[in-house]
């Protein structure tokens, strides 16, 4: 099995050295631009420090979402300004989501779209969707899958289709760090985008396909401290687009009260640093959570869902010197979390006598 393994991974890696690698500046973090979640790496391909999964989490990690108990649903809008050239000052990216658990399985669906003119980041405009499901086959594992798919205009044109896998491994105590996780996955295993005139990081070669096939993410995530008021967790993520370049994702959350929410992530791209376009200013967000009551709503309390909650975000980060992104966002969960374990009570043949 394990020689299986090995040789599969060994034709992905010759499989994408036949493909030129140039893709254009930063068409290899696109789904990180689609809400302030995201670009503060709150959903990295283990959840982040402080575990949080919702719709979009599948663009990351398929398997993530396994353990989610409630309908989800969640959108978020980045706009992307400019200060380099006035004819192509401004930009924007969004995703909204649903997530549906069920006994089965948890599914999840998002429609994202990127529009991105700048000389910094020419990456043209994309609107695309993943679809993904995940199992939790036991208290420690779970496993995912699902389709992306996307049409590309602006630079010429193209379309996508693909396949994305991952696990999560999960851990209730490692040492000091509580909720120990790590996730695996391998993403866009299918064809991407590659008849665009775009420009790419080396300039004096022709584009090449982004993302890049078999973008292999490795991630681990932990929270470091917890208390009645006050949690800290921290992550950190490898990916390897295509085998070809090598990215570094961390991030640090921050719970207090169990309402609000600090986040900072940084993430550098070392082949983009190497040709010139460096980027190493932190992403920020901030985040609040509350509970709302579904007022005189019979649909939703006969659901279940007359208390839930609401989590708003907001983040900011300037990305390769001249691009400032300001982002916001909202997830509501329906419902409360059940966190109660079922109660057990012996049956003694005495009840009979009452």
């Amino acid at each position: 099995m394990i020689k299986k393994i090995v040789s599969v991974l060994a034709a992905v890696c010759m499989t994408t050295l036949l493909f030129a690698y140039n893709p254009p500046v930063g068409s290899e973090s696109l789904d990180r631009l689609s809400s302030p979640t995201q670009l503060t790496s709150g959903s990295s391909g283990a959840g982040g420090g402080i575990f949080s999964a919702g719709p979009d989490s599948i663009a990351f990690n398929p398997a993530l979402i396994a353990y989610e108990q409630r309908i989800t649903l969640d959108a978020g809008y980045t706009a992307l300004f400019s200060s380099s050239d006035a004819d192509h000052a401004f930009g924007s990216a969004f995703q909204t989501g649903l997530l549906i658990p069920s006994k089965w399985f948890v599914a999840s669906a998002i429609i994202k779209g990127d529009f991105l003119p700048f000389d910094e980041m020419n990456v043209g405009n994309i609107v695309g969707t993943n679809i993904g499901i995940a199992k939790e086959v036991s208290e420690h594992l779970s496993v995912g899958a699902g389709l992306n798919a996307g049409l590309f205009w602006g630079a010429g044109s193209d379309w996508s289709l693909g396949a994305d896998i991952g696990a999560l491994y999960r851990l209730e105590q490692l040492g000091f760090m509580k909720d120990f996780r790590i996730g695996v996955s391998v993403l866009n295993l299918g064809k991407n985008y590659t008849f665009t005139t775009l420009k790419g990081m080396y300039a004096d070669e022709d584009t090449g396909t982004f993302p890049q096939i078999a973008t292999f993410r490795v991630g681990a995530a932990a929270v470091f401290f917890s208390n009645d008021y006050f949690k800290g967790g921290m992550s950190f993520d490898l990916t390897a687009p295509g085998f070809q370049n090598l990215i570094v994702d961390t991030g640090m959350q921050l719970l207090f009260n169990n309402m609000l929410y600090l986040r900072i992530a940084e993430e550098i791209n070392v082949r983009e640093s190497i040709a010139g376009y460096a980027n190493y200013m932190p992403s920020v967000s901030l985040g609040y959570r509350f509970t709302f009551n579904a007022g005189n709503s019979e649909y939703l309390k006969k659901n279940g869902w007359g208390q839930s909650e609401m989590t708003t975000s907001a983040a900011w980060q300037q990305l390769y010197q001249t691009v400032n992104a300001c982002s916001g966002g909202v997830k509501i969960n329906l419902g409360m979390q059940d966190t109660d374990p079922p109660k057990i009570e012996l049956w003694n043949g005495e009840e009979d006598n009452q």
